[in-house]
């Protein structure tokens, strides 16, 4: 079995701490219900990264169970690069757009 590295980078944290505020906001402990769905999406892409389907080029969408977000990310050799834990109804321009610069 092959051990992956997972790389977050800054606007993925920043997508996901900016959802942990909104949630919190919303409901009382929301936010931790977030953090712990997300993190067990995060520990199954970790897992096993080639579960979860291609949807452009070499990019990979896990979504989060119980909340409107994907994880986007691709594989390079063992490294999993995630740069976008961003709300479905958002543009998708802007993950685009980001992928372009990794």
């Amino acid at each position: 079995m092959i051990k992956y590295q997972l790389i977050i980078n800054p606007f993925a944290e920043i997508d996901f701490y900016d959802a942990i505020k909104w949630y919190n906001l919303q409901k009382e402990n929301l936010g931790s219900e977030f953090i712990q769905e997300t993190e067990n999406t995060i520990f199954q892409i970790k897992n096993n990264p080639f579960q979860f389907p291609i949807i452009k080029s070499k990019i990979r969408r896990a979504v989060v169970s119980r909340f409107p977000y994907s994880i986007f990310f691709y594989v390079d050799k063992n490294i999993i690069n995630v740069f976008a834990i961003f709300h479905t109804h958002r543009n998708p321009v802007i993950w685009k757009e980001r992928f372009k610069t990794e």
